[in-house]
């Protein structure tokens, strides 16, 4: 016998798709935790070494916010309270990497040696922090449709 009423049985539904969408992700937290901390710590370090001129100064600000919200928005994601909430950190994520793509094109002038393997590398990172956060989102979306 079941005393709870419809819409408390979507809001148990939701946060059970939540719950499993985070539980699916967990197994993988750690690893892409410590892939997006140390993306913002090497985008910290390239920063350093970029030439400094009155437009790169502004876009290595917003590189470092940029690398920095990665891993703000996924801790976020991990504590969401509903399946919404998740989706919308996940989106985040998604969004803050793409931004990152955008500062480190526009910082891609008069680069040494080391300073370009950084740059590549990082595109490199961002690019792929970008798929397996839009994975991980499109698999959710998925989940909850069927």
């Amino acid at each position: 016998m079941t005393t709870s009423t419809s819409s408390t049985i979507g809001k148990k539904t939701e946060a059970t798709t939540a719950t499993k969408a985070k539980e699916a992700v967990h197994g993988h937290q750690r690893d892409l935790m410590d892939r997006a901390s140390s993306f913002a710590q090497i985008a910290r370090a390239f920063v350093r070494r970029t030439p400094k001129t009155i437009a790169s100064m502004g876009d290595c600000r917003r590189l470092i916010r940029a690398s920095g919200e990665i891993g703000s928005a996924y801790l976020d994601a991990d504590k969401a309270p509903s399946y919404k909430d998740f989706q919308q950190c996940l989106r985040d994520c998604c969004r803050e990497a793409r931004q990152a793509q955008h500062w480190l094109a526009l910082l891609n002038v008069n680069l040494d040696d080391k300073s370009s393997k950084l740059h590549a590398d990082l595109v490199e990172e961002a690019q792929e922090l970008e798929k397996i956060f839009g994975s991980i989102l499109f698999s959710t979306q998925t989940k909850k449709t069927a």
